[in-house]
């Protein structure tokens, strides 16, 4: 149980539930929110979460992209064999799909049009997630985890949300697309940072990722530009919806970009490799405090 609570890297999470925080506030802010879809979209954005990080364990190891000296990993390491991953991938997917098809139904009262499209969409993140790194066609291997990302945790995840608070289409999903497409970009960020600190590994082993398109330097601007992106627009998105200043939002920048001027001081070897696990979990924390002052500053 050990091996797999370290291979689901809990401290990921916090991605999943800046969307769910930002999507829930959106859907009160413009028409009203439901606590048991916000509760069953938890659980359903936690289960692809940990879903997606099995499946990155398995697929980096399958490739030889990981090995021994990757510890943090439960497959390179040695802590669970191949079956025990492919088993958890599997119960961890059914998992998903079980809660995600409850969440339709309690969102949409019922088997409408409306259920039968998002749970196509369902299915396409459920495969988003595993095909990640795992499998043939890896896009993750093709410098589009950025893209999937963006796409999933942010316009699916929060526009989504939105759209199952609301229950039809009526009140359209253009409201949400900035603060969603926001937290897509912070989430794109996350992913980013941690392939920086993988470069080198990357090269040597032909997984193209952006960073790797992008080089060292290449990348960091681009972390810049995402996370500054990524607030300035919540910031105008509050403005414009409430007449607050957005002040306050504007001033999450500063924790951003102090994190980025630490970041381009880091090296991709030695203690510095460490460096770049905190980086990871400063700059998750950094996505869920924002999603919640975006929350606070819309329903204020």
């Amino acid at each position: 149980m050990r091996a797999l609570i370290k291979a689901a890297r809990l401290r990921t999470l916090p991605l999943a539930l800046a969307s769910i925080i930002v999507g829930t506030a959106i859907a009160e802010f413009f028409h009203g929110s439901k606590w048991l879809v916000t509760g069953l979209a938890t659980l359903t954005a936690v289960l692809l979460q940990v879903l997606s990080n099995y499946a990155n364990d398995y697929g980096d190891f399958v490739k030889g992209t990981d090995t021994e000296e990757r510890s943090d990993r439960a497959l390179a390491s040695g802590d669970l064999s191949l079956d025990q991953m492919r088993n958890a991938l599997m119960v961890t997917a059914v998992l998903s799909l079980a809660v995600g098809i409850a969440l339709l139904y309690v969102g949409f009262g019922g088997f409408t049009k409306s259920f039968w499209l998002m749970l196509g969409l369902g299915l396409i993140c459920i495969l988003a997630a595993y095909s990640y790194t795992a499998g043939k066609r890896a896009y993750g291997y093709n410098a589009l985890g950025d893209v999937a990302v963006f796409i999933f945790f942010g316009l699916v995840a929060v526009s989504g949300l939105a759209f199952l608070h609301w229950g039809d289409a009526q009140y359209g999903l253009g409201s949400s697309l900035i603060p969603a497409s926001a937290i897509g970009l912070m989430a794109a960020g996350v992913l980013n940072v941690n392939n920086i600190r993988d470069i080198e590994g990357d090269k040597a082993n032909s997984k193209r990722t952006l960073a790797v398109v992008l080089g060292k330097q290449g990348a960091e601007w681009y972390q810049f530009a995402l996370v500054n992106v990524a607030v300035l627009a919540m910031a105008m998105f509050i403005r414009s919806q409430t007449g607050n200043s957005g002040l306050l939002m504007i001033l999450m920048l500063t924790p951003y970009d102090l994190h980025w001027m630490k970041l381009r001081k880091l090296r991709n070897s030695g203690e510095d490799k460490m460096i770049y696990n905190k980086m990871l979990k400063i700059h998750v924390l950094l996505n869920l405090l924002t999603s919640l002052v975006f929350a606070f500053l819309l329903l204020l």
